[in-house]
């Protein structure tokens, strides 16, 4: 294992009480760019839970609910830590933020709507693909554009900063419901 994924894994499963990202190697840096891209991968596992449960309502709704939770989580950490930090140090690249923040809020949306429905509704799995589809983009661009600046514009003491504090938001961010918003999905079924 490289160095790079060595610093910081997400758990695949998480019994209840357990952390959402445990550090593999607690003397590596953690970098705030690799703990972003790790909560993408998390929600990425979470899809591929609800795509192997085709046709097992029972299984699909657990994995809509974890991919909610995941959600939650993703989106608590970017709005309120990666987003700030990368404004507090340009506004070069606000246009990106305010795009991916549109991302969220649609992934938010998706996430209500679902919330009211089944797996045997009609549209449900539509909106599954579409949330998949938006999240996806949204991982893409992040990677892409934002994780990039994060390394730009933070030295590595700065990102390694961040990151401890993204792991701790994203650690309290799942031992808590979300009154509001993504960590809401509550929806009707098994």
């Amino acid at each position: 294992m490289s160095q790079a994924t060595a610093a910081t894994t997400i758990a695949p499963t998480r019994p209840a009480g357990a952390p959402i990202l445990v550090p593999v190697d607690t003397d590596a840096a953690v970098d705030a760019g690799r703990i972003l891209v790790a909560l993408h991968q998390r929600v990425e596992r979470q899809f591929q839970a609800y795509e192997a449960a085709e046709g097992a309502h029972a299984r699909q709704h657990r994995a809509m609910r974890a991919i909610a939770q995941a959600l939650a989580t993703h989106v608590t950490v970017e709005d309120e830590l990666v987003y700030p930090a990368l404004r507090a140090q340009t506004g070069r690249h606000d246009s990106e933020i305010e795009h991916q923040l549109q991302q969220d809020h649609l992934l938010d949306l998706l996430l209500v709507e679902l919330g009211g429905m089944i797996p045997a509704d009609r549209g449900y799995h539509g909106k599954v693909s579409v949330l998949m589809e938006v999240f996806r983009q949204h991982a893409r661009d992040a990677e892409g554009l934002v994780v990039p600046e994060l390394h730009r514009r933070l030295d590595p003491t700065e990102r390694e900063m961040l990151g401890q504090r993204l792991l701790e938001r994203a650690r309290s961010s799942g031992q808590q419901e979300r009154a509001v918003s993504l960590g809401s999905y509550r929806g009707k079924g098994p």
